[in-house]
């Protein structure tokens, strides 16, 4: 009952339309211009000096106008925050579009206001020898922030259009703003593959090359001492730790409340000394190393098909865990006693079978996993039918008003990774009642198992193609071969035949 009526609350409240959504269809153009005036004048107040005369100020107020502008047509043309998960290959790619408005706002406020902050500690001069670039390294790292966190197209914009922004108001020179430009889109460039800390020191290394280049040769540009131009080239050094720096704090800071699937957090998931990962492993070990093969089944296939391996993976790791509820309803915990579905009838069995979907995503919620893996847990089994007990339910016939009553709830996996993670748990799951068998008999059956979730209707939703399928299934054929390796006979051993022995490895 307590289930039940959590349900009809969330289902009450998913009815009320929410406050921003009243007054944006209340006034459908008052909070976008609201929302560009309020940044216009943030960037306003800190695209330079406060104390200007009131003409400087008119001029600044329309470099803001402009550079929200542009923004804004740049977002609404390319669609870079829409969360498809298809061309955008991204942290935010499974969350909300105000998500990703709202981290890239924030990560281009906080790097102005780091510029301002500099500018001040310099008494307004942030270029000159004594203080080399240093004064732009807030600026650097949220480039770096947003090509990691959202898009390298993006960071390229947005920090180019806050550098040109900086470079009016301040009437920078040509060079000067040359080689902050060049230097940014360098480390913007450098961090966007992001897969290890050691990228983070290549990309560090490149900026701070690059900034004591330009540095250098600013200063030489301004006909400064050559004493003078090689202390801002060393301030370029600092620069470059100092904008990394700030990339690894924003890095950290900003990972767990929008739950960001970057590489680094998905590294740390992966680990199977995570607490949920080693609930898992003492109260269900069964589904604990289900799990593991359907992690390195996915991942497999998804570097065969060019999809986030790393993702596939962390998601099949995590993809069951709504069964700790429950554990011994689920025939891999059971252990051969006598399984507790005999004594209830079938329609109860499915329903107990089908929760562990909605109590994994409430539990992966608990735990602030990524929304990308919340998502593919609440996708992996798509809509799919629960066989053994609709069969039940139904002796040999066919019954399709019944069969509604013994389907998941879905969603249909929406993206390449959570497909590959529903058909690396089907083809996992049915491997373990096969006895002896040969590759092409592996082969045959795990075509069988593909094509079955291809005509119910399962990878619809997804953007997979049949080459694709091809590439997973010889995939799946590869890693089960080789955990299903052959064992030496032993002498007491009961075979009697020639035949080669595979065996499930533990």
């Amino acid at each position: 009952m307590r289930v039940l009526r959590r349900s009809v609350r969330r289902g009450a409240r998913a009815q009320e339309p929410s406050v921003a959504a009243r007054i944006s269809k209340s006034m459908p153009w008052r909070a976008p211009v609201a929302a560009g005036l309020l940044a216009a004048l943030a960037l306003a107040l800190l695209n330079g000096d406060l104390r200007v005369s009131p003409a400087a100020w008119a001029a600044r107020l329309l470099i803001a106008l402009a550079q929200v502008g542009l923004l804004a047509a740049f977002f609404q043309r390319t669609g870079l925050l829409r969360p498809t998960g298809l061309a955008l290959r991204s942290p935010i790619a499974h969350s909300t579009r105000s998500v990703g408005l709202a981290l890239a706002c924030l990560v281009a406020l906080l790097s102005l206001i780091g510029v301002r902050a500099a500018s001040l500690v310099g008494h307004g001069a942030t270029l000159t020898p004594e203080l080399g670039f240093l004064g732009f390294a807030p600026l650097v790292a949220g480039g770096m922030l947003l090509s990691v966190l959202i898009h390298p197209l993006l960071a390229l914009y947005v920090f180019a259009v806050l550098l040109m922004g900086v470079a009016v108001a301040r009437e920078l020179p040509a060079l000067t703003l040359g080689a902050v430009g060049l230097a940014g889109w360098g480390a913007i460039l450098a961090i966007a593959p992001m897969r290890r800390r050691t990228d983070m020191f290549w990309a560090g290394a490149l900026l701070s090359a690059l900034l004591i280049a330009g540095a250098f040769g600013a200063s030489l540009g301004a006909s400064a001492a050559l004493t003078d131009a090689l202390s801002s080239g060393l301030w370029g050094v600092g620069t470059g730790v100092g904008a990394v720096a700030l990339f690894w704090l924003g890095l950290t800071l900003l990972e767990r409340p929008f739950r960001l699937a970057t590489p680094m957090t998905l590294m740390e998931l992966a680990s199977l000394e995570q607490p949920l990962l080693r609930q898992l492993r003492d109260a269900a070990p069964g589904t604990y190393f289900h799990s593991q093969q359907v992690g390195q089944l996915a991942e497999e296939a998804a570097l065969a098909i060019g999809a986030d391996p790393l993702l596939a993976r962390v998601a099949g790791y995590y993809h069951d865990i709504g069964k700790l509820n429950k554990p011994d309803f689920f025939i891999e915990n059971q252990n051969g006693v006598e399984s507790l579905h005999a004594r209830i009838n079938p329609t109860l069995s499915a329903r107990i079978i089908a929760a562990h979907v909605r109590e994994g995503v409430e539990l992966a919620r608990q735990h602030r996993l990524p929304t990308a893996v919340c998502d593919i847990i609440a996708q992996h089994h798509g809509t799919s039918l629960i066989t053994y007990f609709y069969h039940q339910a139904v002796g040999s016939g066919q019954d399709p008003v019944l069969e509604q009553h013994f389907r998941y709830e879905g969603p249909k996996p929406q993206t390449r990774e959570a497909a590959i993670v529903m058909l690396a748990d089907s083809v996992e799951a049915a491997s373990r009642v096969l006895g002896d068998v040969t590759p092409a008999r592996l082969a045959n059956f795990v075509h069988e198992m593909i094509e079955m979730r291809r005509q119910d209707g399962q990878l619809d939703e997804c953007n997979l193609t049949f080459r694709d399928l091809r590439l997973i299934e010889e995939a799946f054929v590869r890693v089960l071969v080789a955990s299903r390796h052959r064992r030496i006979e032993y002498p007491n051993g009961a075979r009697q035949d020639d035949e080669p022995v595979y065996a499930v490895h533990p």
